[in-house]
């Protein structure tokens, strides 16, 4: 019996009510974002429930997020050891990510793999596994292909590159077009990754700097927010907690570039100061605050910028 595997319940519920056989097993995490660790699973798991507690304000909840995350990686190791698991994988940033990590891991054990993807539609954008239609996803489950060896070697490939400490690996890797062959989207969702490293010109991320221009028409709160992101994006991969995540990093530091109001999404609202009209027009250049992207730790120190103009990772000036 196949054991059907997203990270998110709603598609799973879906799938019941459509009538899909098999078992159903949600594995969520953010892992487009945050500490993304070259490291035992124990310490992996450890450096994601710091990250998970402290952005979703909840510090105190870091050992229950540590044991949650220990528990769906147990019932995914027994899953595969079971049947076939069956990855339900969106072309978006945020799905992409956790099937790098999936394959990434499962792939080499001899783990029997295949996924469900499904073509972008521009009049719904998002996870487009997850937009499509009750009578759509039978269809797309007897369409599922084998995750072959090709896309197995490039997971690991890549999930070694996204976890390294600076990357210049991934880039070489995202500049080698044919390597992607099995997994195009991989290609398009890393570049989104590495497009969050600080701008050349104003040191602000791709998504950032997206939610400055939204906010330069006026005060919006965290869900106006997801929409504008999503208006300028061919694959939206934001979430509350991510959009929230980078307004308050916004916020800090001694010239902020936005003042916030509201202690948590739904109600977190943000409005752009002087300051983020300045960097926001170019004007200036923000000094991001330490942060972790991958498995890198971004810093004063950090001698790695997004060239955009180029459209790659290049070294300060």
């Amino acid at each position: 019996m196949p054991i059907h595997v997203h990270g998110g319940s709603l598609l799973l519920a879906r799938l019941a009510e459509a009538g899909v056989p098999g078992e159903r097993l949600e594995w969520s995490e953010v892992l487009c974002d945050g500490p993304v660790l070259a490291a035992d699973d124990h310490a992996f798991r450890r450096a994601r429930a710091d990250w998970l507690a402290e952005h979703t304000g909840e510090p105190a909840a870091a050992p229950r997020i540590a044991e949650a995350l220990r528990a769906q990686d147990e019932a995914l190791t027994a899953a595969a050891a079971r049947d076939e698991l069956v990855l339900w994988t969106g072309n978006e940033w945020f799905c992409q990510a956790i099937a790098l990590a999936l394959i990434a891991r499962l792939g080499p054990t001899g783990a029997r793999l295949s996924w469900v993807t499904a073509e972008d539609d521009p009049e719904r954008p998002g996870c487009s596994v997850g937009e499509l239609g009750e009578a759509a996803l039978p269809r797309a489950f007897a369409a599922r292909q084998p995750v072959d060896s090709a896309a197995i070697a490039l997971a690991v490939q890549a999930w070694d590159a996204y976890r390294a400490p600076a990357p210049t690996r991934l880039q070489a890797l995202v500049d080698d077009v044919a390597a992607f062959v099995a997994w195009p989207a991989l290609r398009a969702a890393l570049v989104l990754h590495l497009a969050e490293w600080p701008g050349r010109d104003d040191g602000l991320a791709r998504s950032e700097r997206q939610l400055l221009a939204a906010l330069a028409d006026g005060p919006r709160d965290v869900g106006a927010l997801l929409s504008a992101c999503a208006r300028v994006e061919t694959r939206p991969w934001l979430t509350d907690l991510l959009v929230a995540t980078r307004l308050r990093r916004l916020a800090g530091g001694d010239a902020p570039l936005v003042t916030l109001t509201g202690a948590a999404p739904p109600e977190l609202t943000a409005e752009i100061t002087e300051a983020g009209l300045a960097t926001l027009a170019g004007r200036a250049r923000w000094a991001t605050p330490a942060r972790w992207l991958g498995g890198a730790i971004l810093d004063a120190a950090t001698p790695w910028c997004w060239d955009g103009e180029a459209g790659r990772v290049a070294q300060w000036t």
